[in-house]
């Protein structure tokens, strides 16, 4: 038995699959439902650039280079 995990918001009494699952349909598979008390939706990990201002910075290579 093969499990898989993913989220899903059920309608009209239907869950639907991932594009990745599609050739799940027609096949007969054991459901488990966990409702998320949380109430909202997991958010999706993102990624944010890192701005450092550097006016004013003197880099002094022999000074990095002792280190």
């Amino acid at each position: 038995m093969q499990a898989v995990e993913f989220t899903s918001q059920p309608h009209d009494n239907v869950v639907d699959l991932p594009p990745e699952l599609r050739d799940w349909n027609g096949r007969r598979v054991r459901v488990i439902l966990l409702m998320d008390e949380s109430g909202k939706p997991p958010s999706e990990p993102s990624f944010r650039a890192a701005a450092l201002k550097t006016r004013g910075f003197r880099f002094d290579r022999e000074e990095a280079n002792a280190r």
